[in-house]
């Protein structure tokens, strides 16, 4: 199995070959230093005289085509002619459906019905953990607990006039001895 070293500098492959447009590595080179020159000529000491390097080539990096002079676009990888370019950002494109709420692109299966609108996880989280901060902020309903505590009044009322009523009696000598 092999593998492809790519150049960090120029993005072609480490040792592909020179026929293949757009994909060899420019900046290293196989060819010894002190071998000679590249007119043939040998020289007699370590100072070896270059010709001065010619532009790099502007050559798309997915289909090959010669981009001196047309419209092209270049990242990492090397130069990008147009049409490459935008069928690369249609390859890349997320699919999926908008979740209504965030705008994100996520999997149809990934989106739910929450209160008619279709959206992702994230925002079902959040729409929860707001409805349960809204529950905890709202106030309790006291309306049962007052009538309960309106109710033993009047019984506890009612039991206080009848022993009244009583010691009255009494001390009147109307009941009792």
């Amino acid at each position: 199995m092999s593998t492809d070293l790519i150049c960090p500098d120029c993005g072609g492959i480490i040792g592909g070959s020179p026929e293949d447009p757009g994909k060899a590595c420019t900046c290293w080179s196989n060819k010894g230093t002190s071998a000679g020159l590249e007119d043939g000529s040998q020289t007699s000491g370590d100072t070896v005289i270059e010709k001065a390097a010619a532009p790099p080539a502007k050559i798309c990096c997915q289909c090959g085509a010669d981009l001196a002079g047309k419209k092209r676009l270049r990242d990492s990888r090397g130069y990008w002619c147009y049409a490459c370019h935008k069928l690369d950002q249609e390859k890349n494109k997320p699919k999926g459906e908008k979740c209504d709420d965030c705008g994100r692109i996520v999997a149809a299966a990934a989106l739910s019905d929450f209160e008619g609108r279709k959206i992702c996880g994230i925002c079902r989280n959040d729409r929860k953990e707001m409805a349960e901060a809204q529950r905890r902020r709202s106030g309790i309903s006291t309306t049962q607990y007052d009538q309960l505590d309106k109710k033993r009044l009047l019984w506890m009322l009612g039991i206080v006039a009848v022993l009244v009523g009583i010691i009255i009696l009494r001390h009147f000598g109307i009941i009792g001895s």
